[in-house]
């Protein structure tokens, strides 16, 4: 009986040593990574990093983790045609079955989804024709406005309500204008083109793609997925 219960608790002794080495292992790991990330991405800040699965020393060994979250207070990407920078707040994403090559400078992911948020005035930043875009007042609405030139007529300022939407995953769209105010008569559809700008996002991780995007009080909510998706540049 004795034997038993030596045996027992050399056991837990062994399995707690366990845990504790595989949980130092992991936060090392996690360190290691934000630090790559942060380093590819030229973050202004280290992000988190959370890898799931237990234990981890095993997928440790094999170079490929259940699962790994990526967060950081802010993503810049642009326009790919050398425009203003966009700022994607609050960037999370999650990458399933994730490979690691290269001491953490190759973190790619099976399969990721993630989200962010494009504040309004960052919006507006990047958009052509120096179109503003404020909330709508209604989910999924946005107001648009801006100062066009129009032959004879000089300059007039124009706004109208219209919906955002993802176009062939790459671009943020504004459509379906409505209320315009400001219409000199005759130039309808030069308004319409004015105010309806498309904005091209280049320079996700590679493998996202848009997915939906969001009108909502405080920006743009936007969502993203994709296939082999590099968590690291």
């Amino acid at each position: 009986m004795r034997a038993a219960r030596r045996l027992l608790i050399v056991l837990l002794v062994l399995f707690g040593l366990f845990v504790a080495a595989d949980r130092v292992a992991l936060h090392f790991a996690e360190s290691e990574a934000a630090t790559k990330i942060q380093s590819a991405r030229n973050l202004p800040q280290k992000p988190s990093v959370s890898i799931g699965g237990f234990p981890f020393l095993t997928q440790l060994a094999s170079s490929k983790f259940d699962e790994v979250k990526v967060t950081s207070p802010e993503l810049t990407v642009n326009d790919g045609k050398g425009g203003p920078d966009v700022r994607l707040q609050n960037f999370a994403i999650d990458g399933k079955g994730v490979r690691v090559t290269g001491n953490y400078s190759g973190i790619i992911a099976d399969s990721g989804t993630g989200s962010a948020l494009i504040s309004y005035p960052d919006l507006s930043k990047a958009l052509p024709n120096q179109v503003t875009v404020a909330y709508g007042g209604a989910p999924g609405k946005v107001k648009v406005s801006g100062r066009i030139d129009v032959p004879v007529l000089g300059a007039q300022n124009v706004s109208g309500t219209a919906d955002v939407s993802v176009v062939n995953g790459t671009d943020i769209s504004l459509s379906n204008l409505s209320g315009i105010n400001g219409l000199a008569p005759g130039i309808g559809d030069l308004v319409s083109s004015f105010l309806q700008p498309k904005l091209q996002i280049a320079g996700l991780p590679s493998g996202l793609k848009l997915n939906t995007v969001q009108a909502g009080p405080d920006g743009i909510a936007v969502t993203v997925s994709g296939t082999n998706v590099s968590l690291s540049n």
